[in-house]
């Protein structure tokens, strides 16, 4: 059975991808790359397909504790800003977290890390959030960092202290802390690559996250934003007004905002999982995101609310949700995902040039992806042109 390679100019039967120097040199058919080029080294990937590598735009990997408990609340009609209100959800996961050290937290957060790359994952979006006080959030960070240090795959490191408001805050002098003793905190260190705000009934206004990102853009943090997960509370004109990168969730966002999008170049980014996870039914329109021509993104949005980690379990939630293509599909988990974290001129396609990122899954066609939930499809990921995955385990 032909390789299947999924390039940047479309679908390639019987071919492969020639890579020098870690870099993406040409994806073409076998026989042309056999007949140009003089391997070193090579790979079989015969009955397989190939793929870009994996993007997570949106995930929330580093924290303590789980919450198990919350599910069975929510399974019994509770909402999930209800549990926040009355001291549950995210507080409940940052006090578990500030109890942690660095140290606990980075074995824990591997251990997921590890996961998520063997399910084809090779550059993902880490968010802090879980601290909500300078030392904690900036602990995050610092594990973050040890993470982006210590293995193969790319990660974009996010600033969330605007995550939730302390109980015994209000929302202006919390976002006073995080723009006055956070952000240059952050920024001083080096810590981010992005800042983010939960824009949302109860959490953070219009007012209070446009200052909080605006202030982030005057440090050079561009801007990322949870938006309208539960409410229209207008995180995504938000997003358009200060020119975000992304805009998360979008669930409940205005049709004119989305459609503006296509100007202010904001990326949707859309996770339906979480909504499965929340067992709300409530799923961002991507039907008509699409028909607008917007490059949608799809995100895990791990986080101890959402325990999804693999981006096929994602494609299988959205083919089955959303209604999404297998090409839809691919584009939301390679290119688009790529573009929400401000890297789709170096990975997420088969572009010569491009960081040899690549997926090579046991599948006969394309239409796999969103068929099945990928159990066992990963065999192997290269990153850099480097294997780190092989026969569905990290590479020692």
């Amino acid at each position: 059975m032909p390789t299947a390679v999924e390039g940047s100019s479309g679908r390639i039967d019987e071919g492969g991808v020639a890579i020098d120097n870690g870099r993406i040199v040409e994806a073409a058919s076998s026989q042309l790359l056999e007949h140009k080029y003089s391997a070193s080294h090579q790979i079989s990937a015969g009955g397989e397909i190939i793929l870009p590598g994996f993007v997570d735009p949106h995930t929330h990997l580093v924290f303590q504790g789980s919450r198990e408990e919350e599910f069975q609340l929510r399974r019994e009609g509770a909402s999930y800003l209800d549990i926040l209100k009355k001291g549950g959800g995210i507080m409940e996961t940052v006090y578990r977290t500030r109890e942690s050290s660095q140290a606990e937290l980075l074995s824990m957060a591997q251990r997921r890390l590890n996961i998520a790359m063997e399910s084809g994952t090779t550059t993902l979006e880490i968010k802090s959030g879980y601290g909500l006080r300078v030392y904690d959030e900036l602990k995050i960070l610092r594990t973050i960092r040890e993470l982006r240090r210590k293995n193969p795959c790319r990660i974009a490191a996010t600033f969330l202290g605007a995550h939730a408001i302390p109980p015994y805050m209000n929302q202006d002098e919390y976002a006073r802390i995080v723009i006055d003793e956070m952000l240059p905190m952050v920024r001083q260190g080096n810590l981010a690559d992005f800042c983010d705000v939960f824009c949302e009934h109860g959490v953070f206004d219009q007012k209070a996250s446009s200052k909080i990102l605006k202030a982030a853009g005057r440090m050079s943090l561009p801007a990322k934003i949870h938006a309208d997960q539960f409410t229209n509370n207008g995180g995504a004109k938000v997003a358009n007004d200060v020119g975000a990168v992304s805009a998360d969730h979008v669930i409940h966002s205005s049709i004119s905002e989305m459609e503006r999008m296509n100007k202010t170049e904001v990326t949707p980014v859309v996770l339906p999982a979480s909504s499965q996870s929340l067992l709300t039914r409530q799923y961002a329109p991507v039907r008509e995101l699409l028909s607008m021509g917007l490059p949608v993104a799809l995100g895990s949005d791990f986080s101890p609310s959402n325990w999804v980690l693999g981006l096929l379990t994602v494609a299988a939630i959205a083919a089955r949700e959303l209604r999404m293509k297998a090409e839809e599909i691919i584009r939301g988990i390679t290119i688009n995902a790529a573009k929400a974290v401000g890297m789709d001129r170096q990975i997420g396609s088969l572009s010569p040039g491009k960081s040899a990122n690549i997926v090579v899954l046991r599948a006969p066609s394309h239409k796999w992806i969103g068929y099945t939930y990928g159990e066992g499809m990963v065999d192997k990921v290269l990153i850099a042109g480097k294997e780190t995955v092989r026969e569905g385990k990290l590479v020692n």
